[in-house]
C-alpha cells in the first residue's frame, strides 16, 4: 500500500511540474506577443504621426501655392517688371515657408503650332509654324533643320495622320526597334519632346529657355517690358520679314527705363514703326507679366514637401495654376 501511494504522489507530483511547465511556457509567449504587439503600436503611433505631419507640410505647400497666385496677379496689375525672382516665405508653426515666384512670361507656346476645331481636332497652323522655324533658325539650325524639327513636331502633336512635308506620324515611330505612336495631342510637359523624332537631348537643352508647353492651342504673347537681349530670338520669330538678330537686341536695349506703359508705345518705337506687322503679330504682344513659375519649400518639423507650380493670369487678372507637381527647389 505504502509502494503505491508513493508512487502516485510521484506521478501527481511529474503532472504538477509539467503544468507548471506549460503555464510558464505560456505566460512567456503570452508576454512576448504584448511585447511585439506594444512595438507595433508603438511604430504605428510614430507612423501616423509622422504622415500627419507630412500631410500638413503638404497642405502649407498649397497654401504657399496660393500666396504665389496672390502675388502673381499684383505683378500682372501693377506691370512690374520682374527682373530677379519674387520671394515668398514667412514663418510656420515647427518651420517655415521658402519659395519664390519668377516671371516665364517671354517662350513660344508648343501647342500653339496647332488650332483647336469644334469638332476638338487639331490641325496644323501653317503661320504659326513660320514664326517656329525663325525661331529654331536663330538658335543655330539650318533653315531645312528648322523646317524639318517643325514639322515632326506639329504632326507630333495635330490629330491626323498624314505627315506634312518633312513631317513623322506614326509609321516613322512604327519602325523603331522599340515602336510607339505619335502622341496626337497637346504636350503637357517639354519632356514629351524626347520621344519626338529628330529633338535631341542638346537640342531641347538649347530651345527649352524659348519654349513652354501650355495647355492650350493659344498663341504665344511675350511681355516686351521683360524681355531680355539674350531672348531677342524670340522677337525675331515673332516679327519675321528681314528683322535680324541685331535689330531686335536694340529695340530691347531701348526700352524706357521703366518700361513701356502700353503695348502701342513699343510698337512706336522708329526699330519698328516703319514695318507693315499685322494686327494678330501686334496681339502677342503686352506690358504685363502673365506666366509664372513659382517653387515652394516647406519645413514643418521633421518634414519637408516641395511645390512647383506654373502660373497664368488672364486678361481679367486673375491667377490660376496651370499644373503643378511635386519637385526639388533648383
Amino acid at each position: 500500500m505504502m509502494k503505491q501511494q508513493k508512487y502516485i504522489l510521484r506521478i501527481l507530483s511529474h503532472e504538477r511540474g509539467a503544468a507548471l511547465a506549460t503555464v510558464l511556457l505560456l505566460v512567456s509567449v503570452m508576454a512576448l506577443g504584448a511585447v511585439l504587439t506594444f512595438d507595433a503600436m508603438g511604430y504605428s503611433i510614430k507612423r501616423t504621426g509622422a504622415l500627419r505631419t507630412y500631410d500638413q507640410a503638404r497642405q502649407y505647400a498649397l497654401g504657399g501655392e496660393q500666396l504665389a497666385l496672390s502675388v502673381a496677379a499684383d505683378l500682372y496689375d501693377t506691370k512690374a517688371n520682374l527682373a530677379a525672382p519674387r520671394a515668398v516665405s514667412f514663418a510656420i508653426e515647427g518651420g517655415r515657408i521658402d519659395g519664390f515666384i519668377t516671371d516665364r512670361s517671354n517662350c513660344f507656346n508648343v501647342n500653339s503650332l496647332v488650332l483647336r476645331r469644334d469638332a476638338g481636332t487639331l490641325i496644323a497652323s501653317e503661320e504659326r509654324q513660320g514664326q517656329f522655324v525663325r525661331l529654331f533658325a536663330n538658335l543655330g539650325m539650318a533653315d531645312r533643320q528648322a523646317q524639318e524639327l517643325v514639322a515632326v513636331l506639329t504632326d507630333w502633336i495635330d490629330t491626323d495622320e498624314r505627315p506634312l512635308p518633312m513631317g513623322a506620324e506614326d509609321y516613322d515611330y512604327a519602325a523603331l526597334d522599340q515602336p510607339y505612336r505619335t502622341g496626337n495631342s497637346l504636350l503637357a510637359d517639354l519632356s514629351e519632346l524626347n520621344m519626338i523624332k529628330g529633338f535631341s537631348p542638346e537640342l531641347i537643352a538649347r530651345f527649352e529657355g524659348f519654349l513652354c508647353a501650355d495647355a492650350s492651342t493659344d498663341r504665344s504673347v511675350f511681355n516686351v517690358n521683360s524681355l531680355t537681349p539674350a531672348e531677342a530670338p524670340l522677337l525675331v520669330a515673332l516679327i519675321g520679314g528681314d528683322f535680324t538678330f541685331d535689330q531686335a537686341v536694340e529695340l530691347i536695349l531701348a526700352r524706357p527705363t521703366g518700361g513701356y506703359s502700353d503695348v502701342a508705345d513699343f510698337w512706336l518705337d522708329p526699330i519698328v514703326a516703319g514695318r507693315e506687322i499685322d494686327q494678330s503679330i501686334r496681339r502677342q504682344t503686352t506690358v504685363k507679366p502673365h506666366r509664372f513659375n513659382s517653387r515652394i519649400r516647406v519645413s514643418h518639423f521633421d518634414a519637408i514637401s516641395h511645390l512647383n507650380s506654373e502660373i497664368k493670369v488672364d486678361d481679367s487678372g486673375i491667377a490660376r495654376v496651370v499644373r503643378h507637381s511635386v519637385g526639388v527647389l533648383p
